[in-house]
């Protein structure tokens, strides 16, 4: 019986890591390739995306809010700094179900820096783990080499703890984002909603899904990256 349940952790364990690898390794091909077919798909709404874009603006951050251009691929974001939307010309030409999609989700991002502070902490912890997260090699390499040295144990302790200190940061931090990612596309669902019918809807909730797992898939990666499963990831970016 016992010689069953260890074969039987033994699956469970390579399948879930399996699945953790599968996320890691395909989930940014797979986001492209919805990407294409959600640009390909009418949003079927009463509003151009320019109207959406503006109507938002004036009606939740009093015009306030700043429009960019980016001609890198699926590219569009939020900048901070800048109080600016910055969208794709490919965004900003169509209509389709895509774009209100992608609009709608750089929109609950600028909701959530005008309106609280979470979104601006995230931004000065990726600040602080660019400068900090310099450190994490060669703390790797000092742990390493005295471990050599039985009388400087006590150096390699605190290099080896500064190196995990970091690794956890850069973990926490990727946490976070996945969190604000998640309540991005939440205010966007409720935003679209309102105005766009059913059948889209459905299609928009599965590419933001898909949108949110690339950044499970950024977690994997840092998670697993030594072990050459995975392609790697910086650890703050």
């Amino acid at each position: 019986m016992e010689f069953w349940w260890i074969i039987l952790i033994i699956v469970v364990v390579v399948g879930l890591l399996s699945a953790v690898l599968a996320v890691g390794n395909f989930s940014t091909d797979k986001f492209l390739q919805i990407y294409e077919n959600m640009f390909q798909t009418p949003a079927q709404a009463h509003k151009t995306i320019i109207e959406f874009i503006n109507e938002q603006n004036y009606h939740n951050f009093d015009g306030k809010l700043k429009i960019a251009r980016t001609e890198k691929t699926a590219g569009d974001g939020y900048n901070h700094k800048h109080k600016a939307l910055i969208l794709s010309d490919k965004t900003l030409s169509s209509n389709s179900a895509g774009a209100f999609a992608i609009v709608a989700h750089e929109l609950g991002h600028a909701e959530q820096d005008f309106t609280s502070k979470k979104f601006v902490a995230i931004r000065a912890f990726h600040i602080v783990g660019m400068i900090v997260g310099k450190l994490f090699l060669p703390a790797v390499l000092a742990f390493i080499v005295l471990l050599f040295f039985q009388n400087l144990l006590t150096y390699a302790i605190i290099a080896g703890s500064v190196a995990l200190a970091i690794f956890v940061f850069a973990v926490v931090v990727k946490l976070i984002t996945i969190s604000l990612e998640k309540d991005a596309s939440k205010r966007a669902i409720k935003t679209l909603n309102q105005f766009l019918p059913n059948n889209v809807m459905k299609d928009v909730k599965k590419f933001l899904n898909s949108a949110r797992l690339t950044y499970w898939s950024d977690l994997v990666r840092l998670l697993f990256g030594w072990s050459g499963l995975v392609r790697k990831t910086k650890m703050f970016k």
